[in-house]
């Protein structure tokens, strides 16, 4: 993992709102971080957190009708501004997606080889399709698939999910992106090839210095992975900070309750779930949104919705708990006095 010396993406309080039949859906609430050039940033949280829909934004592909606040930067260039062309050519070149699914992500009636090509001469239109086959071919061996030449003749139904998702990752790293979007990316894959695709954006992020943004809901998956860890809850950013601190010493209840439902975490044991479940995208909150699943509540966590503070003691470590904002307030005090 490197050391960013700058931000290739930074989020200042982005907030997305969408109707719907049922009334307002608020998805993301005041969202800020930071991706630096080389590092690994992982965005963790359950089903609904937010994740997709941070990653959505940075691209551009929320949903029609989605209203979208606060600022987004990568490569310090504003993206709301964006339109047409100017829009495609981000897309094309300066960050791509990895996602979830990645049968999805592929056309089923066009061969590999072609999507490749295709993706390549959308990042750079001078290519001719000879060279960008070619390049195609190239990238998919540095991804470690097998007999290249071969597999740019295949389609997505004749490939195992292992290897299709490293042909997804291909396809992006054909345009030789600044910033790899990875939503899940492992989800749907045996444990041996999880372990297979963590280690191939590793790679690729030491050797080719791609930063990185890898959305997940299972902590113990980017243990070793993420130099930063971005935990969120109900559209929120609860708690940030170096991953390996994060984990051993997390600083939100939420994040602790993540890690204690880890599977493995207790073996012999029944798995730990947080009861209950997060607020509705339509709720109104007013206070700390994970108060009525916290065993730690208290009356002050109804009051005015909080943003990660710094935890005093900790460099590079942010939490939206009270009780960091308490224990911050005492720190100021005493520093100021």
């Amino acid at each position: 993992m490197n050391t960013a010396t700058d931000d290739i993406l930074r989020l200042e309080r982005v907030s997305v709102r969408l109707r719907t039949a049922s009334g307002t859906a608020q998805i993301l609430r005041d969202v800020s971080f930071s991706v630096g050039r080389g590092e690994i940033v992982a965005l963790a949280g359950e089903s609904g957190s937010g994740k997709s829909t941070a990653l959505l934004a940075v691209l551009r592909l929320l949903a029609p009708g989605a209203q979208t606040n606060g600022s987004i930067l990568v490569d310090g260039q504003d993206i709301a501004p964006l339109r047409g062309r100017r829009l495609r050519e981000f897309r094309a070149r300066t960050a791509r997606m990895v996602f979830q699914d990645p049968w999805r992500a592929l056309h089923p009636m066009h061969s590999i080889g072609r999507q490749l090509v295709e993706s390549a001469r959308a990042a750079d239109p001078s290519l001719s399709k000879d060279a960008a086959r070619d390049l195609a071919g190239d990238t998919l061996a540095r991804v470690g698939i097998p007999d290249p030449g071969a597999r740019l003749r295949s389609y997505p139904h004749q490939v195992s999910g292992g290897q299709l998702q490293r042909v997804v990752i291909a396809m992006a790293l054909v345009a030789s992106p600044s910033l790899l979007l990875c939503d899940e990316p492992t989800t749907a894959l045996d444990v041996t090839t999880q372990a297979q695709i963590l280690e191939l954006l590793q790679e690729l992020n030491r050797d080719l210095g791609i930063s990185i943004v890898l959305a997940t809901h299972d902590l113990d998956v980017i243990a070793d992975v993420a130099d930063k860890l971005v935990v969120m809850y109900a559209g929120a950013v609860s708690e940030e900070g170096p991953t390996q601190q994060v984990m051993a010493r997390p600083e939100h209840p939420y994040t602790w309750s993540l890690l204690q439902a880890a599977p493995g975490r207790h073996p012999g044991e029944r798995l730990r779930a947080i009861e209950g479940r997060p607020p509705s995208p339509l709720a109104v909150i007013t206070g700390c949104p994970f108060a009525p699943r916290c065993e730690h509540r208290r009356d002050v966590c109804d009051a005015a919705p909080l943003t990660p503070v710094p935890v005093s003691d900790l460099p590079g470590r942010h939490s939206s708990c009270v009780r960091v904002t308490a224990q911050s307030a005492r720190s100021t005090e005493r520093t100021s006095g």
